[in-house]
């Protein structure tokens, strides 16, 4: 039901960002001459749009989510170019910050209760969404192939190699998108619960199969890489030095809530954006970190409530940011030019996540609602998916380009679609507006 009331509102805001749009972004870029303004100039204009496309969203019944993503769209490169390419590189900075915040979001649910509920649950789900859809998307990437040009000098070994790259990509999931819509919903029950515990799960399981398939398809695309057992044993001490980094910045966190408990906000911050560049240097998981972080936090200490009412202070802004930044991100001509192909791969994704969980929620024997709904937060995916494209461009030499840009505008799709699914989900479900004193 449109909230025709507030609609004043929304048009006043669409008004001030048509205005900056048309009339004032020659102005503001006068001013800004610099990069350093150019890029302020471009985080206050998507918070400005942003604002304003999620207002109009949630009038319209969709997640804000959705209107910060096609905010995002239309003021990027790829439509009114008010924010150019390297602008949005600059904003990563502020992408460190909000994945940091989703993160330990995430992980204020993965309580010991939780995981006691739903442990056989996370297990078998993940294990069907890995091979139902890894293997799935496998399979319709090696039929595909000869559609498409770079496949053309590579044998059927080394194009059934990139398909389980595309696999992995196609099964991670978006803990963003759940973590946003869950927020927005307030929603609360067993399908809040599954939807937030496997996309984390299932996306720190991901992180470990991707590295793995990456290291067996460059052995055989690329004549001079070779596997070898080391980069095995390399890749599990990453994992296992990732969980000791989490639960030693946990017990930090926890102890300067304990003992100092003033500027939270500020110590937070410092410490996510620290945390960030510590992980990138030591090539340390950083969902995992922060994840496992949060995790201490919330079960070995009273500090978790007082965490996470400070990371909602700021969270909002932070996620309108991220997410139009996102949006802006995207490069629609990529996708003009591969439609057939990436419409082809996100649906049969889309009918591969709906089988994968009726699988899994049999298997575990999970409540109703969840067996009824459990695919609809599977369908998002977002920045994880975008930087394990971004690693395939680097890593696969000659077509690793051609693969990521395959894997991106599959990722647009569904990154514009399944927060409106995810939602619907949640109301069908029940569970929105359940979660009370928010």
């Amino acid at each position: 039901m449109i909230e025709w009331g507030r609609w004043g509102d929304v048009m006043r805001a669409i008004v001030a960002v048509l205005l900056v749009t048309f009339t004032i972004r020659e102005l503001g870029y006068t001013f800004a001459t610099d990069s350093g303004g150019r890029g302020l100039f471009a985080l206050g204009f998507l918070l400005l749009a942003g604002t304003a496309g999620g207002r109009l969203a949630s009038l319209l019944g969709l997640p804000r989510l959705t209107g910060y993503l096609v905010a995002g769209i239309l003021c990027g490169p790829s439509v009114f170019a008010v924010v150019g390419s390297a602008e949005v590189i600059q904003l990563s900075l502020v992408n460190g910050l909000a994945l940091a915040l989703i993160a330990l979001q995430a992980g204020c649910e993965f309580t010991n209760q939780m995981l006691q509920r739903n442990f056989k649950s996370l297990v078998y789900g993940s294990l069907t969404h890995l091979l139902i859809i890894g293997l799935g998307i496998a399979g319709v990437f090696f039929f595909l192939a000869p559609q498409l040009e770079f496949t053309d000098s590579i044998d059927q070994t080394g194009i059934l190699a990139l398909g389980l790259v595309m696999g992995i990509i196609a099964v991670s999931k978006s803990p963003a998108v759940v973590v946003a819509i869950l927020g927005e919903s307030r929603a609360r029950g067993p399908l809040s619960d599954h939807a937030l515990g496997l996309v984390v799960f299932l996306d720190v399981l991901v992180l470990a199969v991707f590295s793995l398939v990456l290291m067996l398809s460059r052995s055989i695309i690329d004549p001079g890489s070779q596997f070898s057992w080391g980069q095995l044993e390399h890749l599990a001490g990453e994992l296992v030095a990732s969980v000791a980094a989490g639960t030693t910045f946990g017990l930090v966190i926890t102890l300067y809530f304990w003992a100092v408990g003033r500027e939270k906000l500020l110590f937070l911050l410092v410490t996510a954006y620290g945390i960030t560049a510590f992980c990138r240097f030591f090539s340390y998981d950083t969902l995992l970190v922060f994840v496992v972080a949060r995790y201490v936090v919330t079960n070995f200490s009273r500090q978790g409530q007082r965490m996470i009412h400070t990371i909602e202070s700021v969270s909002s802004v932070v996620m309108i940011v991220f997410f139009a930044t996102a949006g802006a991100s995207l490069h629609l001509e990529e996708l003009k030019s591969l439609w057939p192909i990436v419409l082809t791969l996100f649906i049969l994704r889309a009918i591969l996540t709906w089988i994968a969980a009726k699988a899994g929620h049999l298997w575990a024997k999970d409540p109703p609602t969840v067996r009824a709904y459990g695919y609809t937060p599977f369908i998002s995916q977002a920045g994880l998916s975008i930087g394990l494209a971004v690693i395939v461009a680097e890593q696969l030499p000659g077509v690793g380009v051609a693969l990521a840009t395959v894997a991106i505008s599959v990722v647009a799709l569904n990154e514009l679609i399944g927060p409106v699914i995810f939602k619907w989900g949640l109301q069908k479900a029940g569970e929105a507006g359940q979660r009370k004193g928010d």
